[in-house]
């Protein structure tokens, strides 16, 4: 489910607000973006990264494939949130096929679901020690619900798409990393801060470290807004994004906004101390990198770099890539940020 394989696929990313969609073509250092393409998910569609209009979506998934016209057929999605589980642990093997055909003993003591509930994965982290002292292996255990999974794959293949990966979060944004920046030696904080939930993660070397959900987007900022000024939802995220012409409003606006910014970078503060606390010295981060569409909000890299303390700044997974002749250079400079899950989804490949 989550290993490296050789076909070329389209990245979908469905989230709760947007889906995001990604072809590329070529490989390596030879990639070059032929299409994306976002479209709205309805309110409530999708809720704690569980499908609970599959219909709705399905529709809306058919019109931005309609909209896009990839030329791939199988895709890759990924899911997050409380419906999956990724920890890292130590398992007394030192091989990849002992590890697999134990792997559903050594979940036992680590998911709080029932087992036959789950689809099992791991990604080697290296070697390690038993308490014993004997040789083993760290590994990073996955464990996602089979209806969260069945119900991403379910979408796609109801949509015209070949269901050919299934992902997690945070592992799709440190293949978009990787794949725009190379392998980075330092340890690096990828942060995507989506609508209703948050994937922070660290990396090192192409290898991923840690990574977490968190409970923070940008919906809570444009439910207060809607709240502070009484009008809908769907005006407060406009106000939000784009700001607003009235003064007083626009500074009330704006101290919400600075209020929800600041708490979210003192979590993502606490979330590297707990990881410093944890880790080698050497693998203190020294950068982080803003994904996802709150991303975009304004001075939000400033604020994270004056409580953290580390350069910050937006991904672009797209900076070192070269791009088809027909998409607006302007309009993607503007989203970029948004498509990194998608992107890194669309650098997997299949057998």
């Amino acid at each position: 489910m989550f290993k490296k394989r050789p076909r070329p696929l389209v990245g979908i990313d469905i989230g709760s607000h947007t889906i995001k969609l990604v072809e590329l073509t070529g490989s390596g250092q030879n990639r070059r973006l032929r299409r994306l393409g976002r479209a709205l998910v309805p309110k409530e569609a999708i809720v704690d990264g569980a499908v609970r209009e599959p219909e709705t979506l399905e529709n809306t998934l058919k019109a931005l494939i309609q909209n896009c016209q990839p030329k791939l057929r199988r895709g890759a999605s990924s899911v997050s949130g409380y419906s999956v589980i990724v920890k890292k642990i130590n398992v007394p093997y030192d091989n990849e096929r002992d590890i697999e055909e134990n792997l559903i003993f050594e979940a036992e003591n680590y998911v709080p679901f029932e087992i036959e509930e789950v689809y099992l994965d791991f990604n080697l982290i290296g070697p390690s020690k038993t308490p014993k002292g004997e040789q083993g292996s760290e590994i990073f255990l996955v464990a996602a619900k089979k209806e969260v999974v069945d119900s991403y794959a379910d979408l796609l293949q109801n949509s015209g798409i070949r269901p050919a990966v299934i992902d997690v979060d945070g592992f799709a944004i440190g293949n978009a990393f990787e794949g725009a920046k190379g392998v980075i030696n330092d340890s690096v904080v990828l942060m995507d801060i989506g609508a209703s939930k948050s994937t922070f993660s660290i990396i090192k070397a192409g290898m991923p470290l840690f990574t977490r959900d968190m409970s923070i987007g940008g919906g809570q900022i444009t439910k207060t807004i809607g709240e502070a000024l009484g009008i809908e939802f769907s005006e407060a995220e406009v106000i939000k994004i784009k700001g607003i012409d009235d003064p007083i409003i626009a500074r009330d606006v704006s101290k919400i906004v600075k209020d929800y910014v600041e708490d979210w970078a003192h979590e993502v503060r606490k979330a590297i101390e707990f990881f410093k606390s944890n880790s080698e010295p050497l693998d203190a981060p020294k950068s982080l990198y803003l994904t996802g569409g709150s991303s975009l909000l304004r001075g939000i890299c400033d604020v994270f770099e004056d409580v953290i303390g580390i350069e910050t700044k937006r991904f672009d997974p797209f900076c070192n890539m070269d791009k088809d002749d027909k998409i607006d250079r302007d309009y993607l400079s503007s989203v970029a940020p948004q498509f990194a899950i998608a992107t890194g989804l669309a650098i997997r490949v299949e057998d």
